[in-house]
């Protein structure tokens, strides 16, 4: 199987919320991330579409004694479900994202 990524994932587990078209949300937690996706381990089987759209919330920092929390919106969409959690694509990425994985990449 070949690897179809355009950007390194890097091992970083953060907390997620997923928002889908519908409204529905999904809790998670991150696995791995890049500049062009994530993949997010949920705690129940969820059996979505490719190309589902969704907007992702991420908490960037890992200092649960922080007073603010760092955290993002992402537009994307889902590359693939499993019993293990959801694939997702980043469609938008914006500049506080870009910022925090360039930084973990140095």
């Amino acid at each position: 199987m070949s690897n179809r990524r355009d950007y390194e994932r890097l091992l970083i587990q953060r907390f997620a919320l997923i928002k889908l078209a519908n409204g529905e949300f999904i809790e998670g937690q991150t696995r791995d991330m890049s500049v062009g996706g994530a993949f997010v381990e949920c705690e129940y089987d969820i059996d979505l579409e490719e190309g589902t759209e969704c907007t992702i919330s991420l908490t960037l920092d890992d200092d649960e004694n922080e007073d603010e929390e760092l955290t993002t919106e992402i537009y994307g969409t889902v590359s693939h479900s499993s019993a293990h959690g959801l694939g997702l694509n980043f469609l938008k990425v914006n500049s506080v994202y870009y910022q925090f994985i360039n930084e973990l990449n140095d």
